[in-house]
Protein backbone atom coordinates (compact mmCIF):
# COMPACT_ATOMS: atom_id res chain seq x y z
CA UNK A 1 0.00 0.00 0.00
CA UNK A 2 2.68 2.49 0.55
CA UNK A 3 4.15 1.81 -2.78
CA UNK A 4 0.73 3.14 -3.81
CA UNK A 5 0.29 5.40 -1.98
CA UNK A 6 3.60 7.07 -3.12
CA UNK A 7 2.53 6.71 -6.79
CA UNK A 8 -0.96 8.76 -6.64
CA UNK A 9 0.64 11.12 -4.57
CA UNK A 10 3.44 11.69 -7.78
CA UNK A 11 -0.20 11.65 -9.61
CA UNK A 12 -2.46 14.32 -8.34
CA UNK A 13 -0.76 17.20 -9.07
CA UNK A 14 -1.75 15.67 -13.36
CA UNK A 15 -4.81 13.86 -12.40
CA UNK A 16 -6.97 16.23 -13.98
CA UNK A 17 -4.93 17.38 -16.57
CA UNK A 18 -4.63 13.69 -17.47
CA UNK A 19 -8.72 13.99 -17.96
CA UNK A 20 -8.24 16.48 -20.61
CA UNK A 21 -6.87 13.67 -23.38
CA UNK A 22 -9.58 11.36 -25.07
CA UNK A 23 -11.53 9.49 -24.02
CA UNK A 24 -10.62 11.41 -20.31
CA UNK A 25 -14.14 13.70 -20.33
CA UNK A 26 -15.92 10.42 -20.10
CA UNK A 27 -14.59 9.63 -16.75
CA UNK A 28 -15.98 12.88 -15.27
CA UNK A 29 -19.37 12.01 -17.11
CA UNK A 30 -19.80 8.91 -16.39
CA UNK A 31 -19.56 9.40 -13.01
CA UNK A 32 -21.60 12.65 -12.59
CA UNK A 33 -24.71 11.03 -14.82
CA UNK A 34 -26.77 9.19 -12.18
CA UNK A 35 -26.58 12.21 -9.33
CA UNK A 36 -30.05 13.47 -9.70
CA UNK A 37 -31.73 10.42 -9.56
CA UNK A 38 -29.90 10.38 -6.12
CA UNK A 39 -32.77 10.96 -2.79
CA UNK A 40 -31.11 13.45 -0.17
CA UNK A 41 -28.78 10.85 2.16
CA UNK A 42 -28.15 11.63 5.84
CA UNK A 43 -24.37 10.29 5.28
CA UNK A 44 -22.00 9.07 2.84
CA UNK A 45 -18.61 7.43 2.31
CA UNK A 46 -16.46 7.90 -1.04
CA UNK A 47 -13.83 5.39 -1.50
CA UNK A 48 -10.66 6.29 -3.50
CA UNK A 49 -12.13 9.97 -4.28
CA UNK A 50 -9.53 11.10 -6.08
CA UNK A 51 -9.00 14.98 -6.72
CA UNK A 52 -12.23 15.19 -5.80
CA UNK A 53 -14.45 16.23 -8.95
CA UNK A 54 -17.02 14.12 -8.48
CA UNK A 55 -17.03 15.35 -4.23
CA UNK A 56 -17.75 19.00 -5.93
CA UNK A 57 -20.86 18.08 -8.24
CA UNK A 58 -22.11 16.17 -5.45
CA UNK A 59 -21.81 18.93 -2.85
CA UNK A 60 -23.32 21.32 -5.20
CA UNK A 61 -26.41 18.78 -6.15
CA UNK A 62 -27.11 19.01 -2.20
CA UNK A 63 -27.90 15.66 -1.73
CA UNK A 64 -25.84 13.88 1.27
CA UNK A 65 -25.69 15.87 4.84
CA UNK A 66 -21.97 14.23 6.00
CA UNK A 67 -19.59 12.71 3.58
CA UNK A 68 -16.49 10.97 4.91
CA UNK A 69 -13.98 11.24 1.96
CA UNK A 70 -11.45 8.62 1.89
CA UNK A 71 -8.24 8.49 -0.17
CA UNK A 72 -4.47 6.78 0.70
CA UNK A 73 -2.86 9.34 -0.93
CA UNK A 74 -2.70 13.02 1.24
CA UNK A 75 -2.13 14.71 -1.85
CA UNK A 76 -5.40 13.81 -3.24
CA UNK A 77 -6.85 14.97 -0.11
CA UNK A 78 -5.47 17.73 -0.35
CA UNK A 79 -6.51 18.40 -4.16
CA UNK A 80 -10.19 17.76 -3.28
CA UNK A 81 -10.04 19.75 0.21
CA UNK A 82 -9.17 22.87 -2.15
CA UNK A 83 -11.78 21.80 -4.78
CA UNK A 84 -14.50 22.64 -2.52
CA UNK A 85 -12.19 25.62 -0.37
CA UNK A 86 -14.68 28.30 -1.60
CA UNK A 87 -18.05 25.87 -2.42
CA UNK A 88 -21.02 27.22 -0.47
CA UNK A 89 -22.62 24.04 0.83
CA UNK A 90 -23.86 23.03 4.21
CA UNK A 91 -22.39 19.31 4.30
CA UNK A 92 -20.20 18.49 6.98
CA UNK A 93 -16.97 16.75 4.92
CA UNK A 94 -14.53 15.00 6.87
CA UNK A 95 -11.17 13.94 4.96
CA UNK A 96 -9.37 10.46 5.94
CA UNK A 97 -6.45 9.22 4.78
CA UNK A 98 -5.83 5.39 4.75
CA UNK A 99 -8.03 2.55 3.38
CA UNK A 100 -10.91 0.50 5.29
CA UNK A 101 -9.17 0.56 8.76
CA UNK A 102 -9.77 3.99 8.75
CA UNK A 103 -13.39 3.27 9.34
CA UNK A 104 -14.70 2.21 12.83
CA UNK A 105 -16.40 -0.79 13.36
CA UNK A 106 -19.69 0.64 14.28
CA UNK A 107 -20.16 3.03 11.14
CA UNK A 108 -22.57 2.78 8.94
CA UNK A 109 -23.55 4.62 5.84
CA UNK A 110 -26.89 5.97 3.80
CA UNK A 111 -24.54 6.14 0.42
CA UNK A 112 -21.37 4.47 -0.38
CA UNK A 113 -19.44 5.78 -4.03
CA UNK A 114 -16.55 3.98 -5.29
CA UNK A 115 -15.61 5.96 -8.56
CA UNK A 116 -13.34 4.19 -10.50
CA UNK A 117 -11.46 2.13 -7.86
CA UNK A 118 -12.73 -1.01 -7.59
CA UNK A 119 -10.80 -1.65 -11.22
CA UNK A 120 -7.33 -1.28 -9.02
CA UNK A 121 -7.87 -4.71 -7.51
CA UNK A 122 -6.81 -8.24 -8.25
CA UNK A 123 -10.00 -10.51 -7.73
CA UNK A 124 -9.25 -11.43 -4.45
CA UNK A 125 -8.98 -8.08 -2.99
CA UNK A 126 -12.18 -7.03 -5.25
CA UNK A 127 -14.25 -9.40 -3.11
CA UNK A 128 -13.07 -8.23 -0.23
CA UNK A 129 -13.79 -4.51 -0.85
CA UNK A 130 -17.85 -5.61 -2.17
CA UNK A 131 -17.80 -7.47 0.80
CA UNK A 132 -17.04 -4.48 3.12
CA UNK A 133 -19.05 -1.99 1.21
CA UNK A 134 -22.18 -4.38 2.18
CA UNK A 135 -21.34 -4.24 5.37
CA UNK A 136 -21.14 -0.33 6.13
CA UNK A 137 -24.06 0.27 4.24
CA UNK A 138 -27.53 0.78 6.23
CA UNK A 139 -30.31 -1.34 6.01
CA UNK A 140 -31.33 1.22 3.23
CA UNK A 141 -28.17 2.07 2.12
CA UNK A 142 -27.31 2.84 -1.79
CA UNK A 143 -24.06 2.24 -3.35
CA UNK A 144 -23.20 4.34 -6.18
CA UNK A 145 -20.79 2.90 -8.28
CA UNK A 146 -19.04 3.85 -11.73
CA UNK A 147 -15.73 2.32 -13.40
CA UNK A 148 -14.57 1.02 -16.77
CA UNK A 149 -16.64 -2.15 -18.09
CA UNK A 150 -15.55 -4.84 -20.37
CA UNK A 151 -16.40 -4.56 -24.07
CA UNK A 152 -17.54 -7.12 -26.06
CA UNK A 153 -17.64 -7.62 -29.83
CA UNK A 154 -15.09 -7.58 -32.78
CA UNK A 155 -15.85 -3.64 -34.02
CA UNK A 156 -13.37 -1.62 -34.18
CA UNK A 157 -14.53 0.97 -31.73
CA UNK A 158 -14.98 -2.35 -29.59
CA UNK A 159 -11.08 -3.04 -30.34
CA UNK A 160 -9.86 0.34 -29.14
CA UNK A 161 -11.97 0.76 -26.46
CA UNK A 162 -9.74 -2.75 -25.22
CA UNK A 163 -6.87 -1.30 -26.08
CA UNK A 164 -7.31 1.80 -24.14
CA UNK A 165 -8.05 -0.38 -21.20
CA UNK A 166 -4.84 -2.15 -21.41
CA UNK A 167 -2.86 1.00 -22.04
CA UNK A 168 -4.65 2.29 -18.81
CA UNK A 169 -3.59 -0.57 -16.37
CA UNK A 170 -0.24 -0.93 -18.17
CA UNK A 171 -0.21 3.01 -17.04
CA UNK A 172 -1.40 2.51 -13.42
CA UNK A 173 0.21 -0.83 -12.65
CA UNK A 174 4.08 1.32 -13.74
CA UNK A 175 2.77 4.48 -11.89
CA UNK A 176 0.86 3.40 -9.01
CA UNK A 177 1.48 -0.20 -8.63
CA UNK A 178 -1.72 -1.21 -8.24
CA UNK A 179 -2.94 -5.15 -7.82
CA UNK A 180 -4.90 -5.30 -10.71
CA UNK A 181 -3.95 -6.43 -13.97
CA UNK A 182 -6.61 -6.99 -15.82
CA UNK A 183 -10.28 -5.70 -16.00
CA UNK A 184 -12.64 -8.04 -13.66
CA UNK A 185 -16.48 -8.15 -14.59
CA UNK A 186 -17.28 -5.61 -12.03
CA UNK A 187 -21.17 -5.35 -12.55
CA UNK A 188 -21.50 -9.13 -12.57
CA UNK A 189 -18.45 -9.42 -9.16
CA UNK A 190 -21.55 -6.79 -7.67
CA UNK A 191 -24.92 -8.56 -8.68
CA UNK A 192 -23.30 -11.86 -7.30
CA UNK A 193 -22.18 -10.60 -3.63
CA UNK A 194 -25.59 -9.57 -2.94
CA UNK A 195 -26.60 -6.47 -4.87
CA UNK A 196 -29.13 -5.35 -6.87
CA UNK A 197 -29.83 -2.69 -9.63
CA UNK A 198 -31.77 0.46 -8.96
CA UNK A 199 -30.47 2.85 -12.13
CA UNK A 200 -27.64 1.46 -14.26
CA UNK A 201 -26.30 3.86 -17.65
CA UNK A 202 -23.45 2.95 -20.10
CA UNK A 203 -21.43 5.84 -21.87
CA UNK A 204 -19.04 6.47 -24.51
CA UNK A 205 -20.09 3.43 -26.33
CA UNK A 206 -20.20 1.02 -22.96
CA UNK A 207 -16.59 2.28 -22.45
CA UNK A 208 -17.93 3.68 -18.90
CA UNK A 209 -20.77 1.84 -17.00
CA UNK A 210 -22.17 3.88 -13.93
CA UNK A 211 -25.05 2.25 -11.37
CA UNK A 212 -26.64 3.12 -8.33
CA UNK A 213 -27.15 -0.81 -6.25
CA UNK A 214 -28.84 -1.86 -3.26
CA UNK A 215 -28.46 -4.54 -1.33
CA UNK A 216 -30.79 -7.52 -1.90
CA UNK A 217 -33.45 -8.14 0.61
Amino acid sequence: MERQRKGFNRLAAIYDYLLLIPPGKGFIKSQEGLIPLLPVKKSCLIIGGGTGTFLKSLLLAGKVKRIVYLDISEHMLDQASAKIKDLNHECLVEFRRGSFDKITEDEKFDLIVTNFFLDLFSLTELKIWIRFIGDKLSDEGLFYFTDLQIVRGKTFRTFMNNMYIKVLYFFFRNTTAISGKTLIDLRTEILQSGFTVVHEKGYMKELFYSAIFKKRS
